[in-house]
């Protein structure tokens, strides 16, 4: 992002106009085209238009001033004043100069930025719509390869969205717990295929805290966007998952899909059913290894980075109560003072882990109920989708419109005023 904040700084006031001067022209001189973000063009195109217009009225004032000097004034003067006008206007040229540098810079990039996120939004549209046609077709046909079509989804999304956020220092997001479960989900697929307790706790988080999340959290199914189809992926994908495990046999309905699930996945051979208690004591030690995880690695050792904005996390973001409103979330975690948010918020989290994964036990009894489930989260995800073409994406959509109209119309009347 730009570094605006320092330049726009030094500003300066119409009583100071004068001390704008080479220190000024040096900073302009020292950007770069990788100082430039498409989200604050016009502001930089403001700052260099303001700039010139300071260094043409100090240019204005001082020849005024030099036509009205009296004629009893001596040479020296009249040769300072002619000076401090050449200096000006060699200012003047400058700033010219790098204006239109500037639009010329910020034109290519937006033309170059435009057709490769127009590029990168139609390939995650086909991206998302083929997923969404192809899933259901294989866990209705061939249920056992969805594993690995899990594998070969989660290396590339999450390792992309990693590189995304790590530019975007957003990386701790990727602490949280969904992607601890979807590493846990991983391992017993890959690596922990017999243990029972491992598959018990991960039935329980997937169809529990972390694909509820997509109610709590709206994610939205928004086809063009990468970063959204990842954050609905990781949170009922991993649902689907197990329910392809658990329910294999009547999916394919055959003798020969019990026997390939139970020696694919031994753990399973031993839960034909699970006890409610189960399920809370594996889900909860799971999660609390990852809560004390987070803690010493996230909230100790990390702290001074996220108490001071450098680094954003989940906490932090639900916590921030910036915007002047307050939810439920905010009033339950300072309900002991700001000293104790952080721990309330740990307490209502592991509240949250708790209810739901009290359903889990009956998902894992009834075949039909936990498909219409998963198809409930689906469709959640949906509805969110349409929320947000209709609500946000129509609106951004005229809003850039706007701006790159301004932007052209700045641009043609900077061109006009060069040639005049």
């Amino acid at each position: 992002m730009i570094a605006l904040d320092p330049l726009e700084s030094n500003i300066l006031e119409p009583e100071e106009l004068y001390s704008f001067s080479k220190e000024h022209l040096d900073m302009l001189q020292d950007w770069n085209e990788t100082d430039f973000h498409s989200d604050h063009y016009l502001d930089m195109i403001d700052i260099l238009s303001t700039a010139l217009d300071q260094i043409t009225n100090q240019l204005n004032d001082k020849k005024h001033e030099l036509q009205t000097t009296s004629s009893d004034w001596t040479t020296l003067t009249t040769e300072t004043f002619r000076a401090q006008i050449g200096k000006l206007e060699n200012q003047k040229t400058l700033l010219q100069s790098q204006l239109l540098t500037r639009y010329r810079i910020i034109n290519a990039r937006l033309n170059r930025d435009e057709k490769t996120i127009h590029l990168r939004d139609k390939i995650s549209f086909l991206v998302g719509v083929a997923n969404t046609c192809l899933t259901p077709v294989l866990t209705s046909r061939v249920p056992e390869w969805i594993p690995l079509y899990y594998t070969l989804q989660s290396v590339y999304l999450i390792t992309f969205r990693g590189i995304v956020y790590k530019s975007r220092q957003w990386h701790y997001f990727i602490f949280d717990l969904c992607y601890f479960v979807n590493l846990m989900t991983l391992l017993f697929l890959w690596v922990f295929s017999s243990s029972t307790g491992l598959f018990i706790a991960i039935y329980a988080l997937t169809n529990g805290p972390v694909v509820w999340a997509i109610i709590t959290w709206r994610n939205s199914l928004v086809f063009h966007s990468l970063d959204k189809v990842t954050s609905v992926f990781i949170h009922i994908f991993p649902a689907l998952v197990t329910y392809t495990i658990r329910w294999m046999p009547e999916l394919q309905l055959g003798s020969d899909a019990t026997i390939y699930r139970n020696t694919r996945f031994p753990a399973l051979e031993s839960l034909s059913t699970i006890s409610l208690e189960d399920f809370l004591i594996y889900s909860t030690s799971a999660y609390l290894v990852w809560q004390t995880l987070y803690f010493v690695f996230i909230m100790v050792k990390r702290r001074e980075k996220v108490e001071s904005g450098v680094r954003l996390t989940s906490y932090s973001w639900l916590l921030d109560d910036s915007h002047g409103r307050k939810g439920f979330i905010q009033n339950a975690s300072f309900i002991f003072g700001p000293k104790y948010k952080i721990y309330m918020f740990m307490l209502l989290q592991l509240v949250y882990n708790i209810i739901t994964t009290l359903p889990t036990y009956y998902l894992y009894q009834h075949f039909w109920l936990h498909g219409s489930f998963l198809l409930t989260m689906f469709a959640a995800s949906v509805w969110n989708g349409a929320s947000y073409y209709i609500e946000v994406f129509s609106k951004r959509y005229n809003l850039e419109t706007e701006q790159k109209t301004h932007v052209n119309e700045s641009s043609n009347k900077q061109d006009h005023l060069k040639s005049t």
